[in-house]
């Protein structure tokens, strides 16, 4: 982890830690009108490696405290309107105990803000370029935060590859593919590449080859992926169509799945997926995780590939996915 540079911690210090600063302020203020506790512990290294291009790392900070001081205003203007009252209900109930902010760097130079469902909080994405007003960005995040829990259809990544052809169930326990066969591509790196030149890990890693391995344990199944979408997607899907567990006076979900966020990169990035059944009350869930499903959506619905089976599960898709 490289060094918080000087100047940037003295800016942390005045601009952002400070209790009777501007942006702490306006943070108590959204606090006690909200009645929750509002949490924001940026990941400083990752945002000043980005944000490099700022020659004053004092003013950078001074910046980000002031474009969250401006999405916090914009936050108290929406819940002090009492139009947006079944809005502010909806924030309520998602954000039951406290209130998450997350600071993330956009791929592009526009300002924007949106909830995650999975991280339970509001990601703050600030633009890839050098900010002289941050109220400027007050409309564009009013306008995020009013959209945020408007519903979107997801629809699942279109499947570029052939489908692999069908095997009978009886096969499965004997395939075992030697990674390298025929139909691998293999990427040709002639030079080592320089660390401190290449994208972060959330924007490298959308670029294929994507790889993903399954595990089972007993009652859990446990996926990893390179590539993030991929795990959103499955968990998506099967959170949608899970059954209730009836035999549990809480009826909880059939199966729980969980994705966990990944210790790299500075944006929403995940790489392991859980699906188990062994946290349910009483133990009484007559359900049960089983791979072939979650195998058929892997290269049924995404296009993977199966290359091998040794000790654990391992597939490959070397096509991009096209976005809609």
């Amino acid at each position: 982890m490289p060094p918080i540079p000087l100047k940037a911690q003295v800016g942390i210090r005045d601009h952002w830690d400070k209790k009777d600063g501007d942006l702490q302020k306006t943070l108590s203020e959204l606090q006690e009108l909200l009645g929750h506790e509002v949490v924001a512990n940026p990941e400083w290294h990752l945002i000043i490696t980005e944000l490099d291009f700022y020659p004053d790392k004092n003013n950078l900070i001074a910046v980000i405290a002031g474009c969250i001081q401006v999405w916090a205003k914009s936050m108290i203007e929406l819940l002090d309107d009492p139009e947006n009252e079944g809005w502010s209900d909806t924030l309520l109930t998602k954000c039951s105990s406290r209130l998450a902010l997350f600071l993330d760097v956009a791929s592009s130079d526009k300002a924007a803000t949106a909830w995650s469902e999975q991280r339970k909080g509001f990601v703050i994405s600030l633009p890839k370029k050098q900010i002289f007003q941050p109220a400027e960005f007050f409309p564009v995040f009013r306008g995020d935060l009013l959209a945020c829990f408007e519903p979107t259809e997801a629809a699942p990544p279109k499947q570029l590859s052939e489908r692999p052809k069908e095997t009978s169930t009886d096969d499965w326990a004997d395939v075992e593919v030697v990674v390298g066969s025929k139909g691998t591509k293999k990427t040709n790196v002639e030079f080592m590449p320089n660390a401190d030149s290449l994208p972060r890990p959330d924007q490298l890693l959308l670029r294929p080859p994507y790889h993903l391995t399954l595990a089972t344990a007993g009652s859990t199944i446990e996926i990893h992926c390179s590539h993030s979408p991929t795990l959103q997607f499955l968990s998506n899907y099967l959170k949608r169509w899970c059954r209730v567990n009836h035999n549990d006076t809480t009826n909880p979900p059939a199966v729980q799945v969980k994705l966990y966020q990944s210790a790299f990169g500075l944006g929403e990035m995940f790489d392991r997926l859980v699906l188990t059944t062994e946290h349910t009350r009483y133990n009484a869930n007559d359900f049960r995780v089983t791979a072939p499903m979650v195998v058929a959506l892997m290269e049924g619905v995404l296009g993977y590939e199966l290359v091998s089976t040794q000790g654990v599960w391992s597939f490959r898709r070397h096509v991009e996915f096209k976005t809609l």
